[in-house]
């Protein structure tokens, strides 16, 4: 369980209904009561009882990304890295990445059981961060994708054209989401102002049109 600040709640609530919606594989999330005093949770919410929540989420038992890279030598790593660059849907995860603003996706952030077995987790700086305000959220910025930081350098460039064409197929999943319903449906209304749900709704609904190019600038493949 994780006891997160309200705004960054919500981004992990609502990365989640995003994900599921494109069918991408995360692992449950939940927003949970603790009424256990032995279980400290001051940051976030509160139900009309006063009793705090947190986010809960269900357990994979597989071990992360970063975790796999540090238990192997050096020479490796590029083979781990190569089976990441493998999957299927690694396009998918630039997309949407790439369409949430999610300016975190590092080794820790992935679930990796070999590129079968792969589950997208820690999403609190989606939306530009975690401490995001409607003023943040220009649809039409190049937020970092960190996976060009990392993952697309290993790339050659009939992988970068390969994951280049899945993103793009996602993008049109992406373009018929209904936003307004996702919002009301992950949960999230209750902890944000109007002010930040209206902008939340106009950055998701306006940044469907830049995804495309943006995820292809990610991945370094220029047409």
């Amino acid at each position: 369980m994780k006891d997160l600040e309200p705004k960054e709640l919500c981004n992990e609530l609502l990365a989640s209904a995003c994900a599921t919606a494109l069918g991408l594989p995360i692992p449950t999330t939940y927003l949970a009561v603790v009424r256990d005093n032995n279980l400290p949770a001051k940051k976030g919410p509160k139900t009309v009882d006063g009793l705090p929540l947190v986010l809960a989420s269900a357990d994979v038992s597989t071990p992360s990304l970063i975790f796999r890279l540090k238990a192997v030598n050096p020479g490796q790593i590029l083979g781990l890295l190569k089976e990441l660059i493998a999957w299927a849907d690694l396009g998918k995860l630039y997309a949407f990445d790439t369409w949430i603003a999610n300016i975190d996706r590092h080794a820790g952030n992935l679930i990796f059981g070999g590129k079968d077995a792969i589950w997208l987790i820690d999403h609190g700086h989606s939306f530009t961060g975690p401490k995001w305000t409607a003023g943040n959220l220009d649809p039409s910025t190049d937020y970092i994708n960190r996976l060009s930081e990392w993952l697309t350098v290993h790339m050659s460039e009939d992988e970068k054209a390969n994951h280049a064409g899945i993103a793009a197929a996602l993008c049109q999943d992406i373009s018929a989401l209904d936003i307004a319903a996702m919002l009301a449906d992950s949960g999230v209304e209750p902890y944000l102002t109007e002010a930040d749900r209206k902008a939340l709704n106009t950055f998701l609904e306006k940044r469907k049109s830049e995804t495309p190019a943006k995820s292809a600038k990610a991945l370094n493949y220029l047409v």
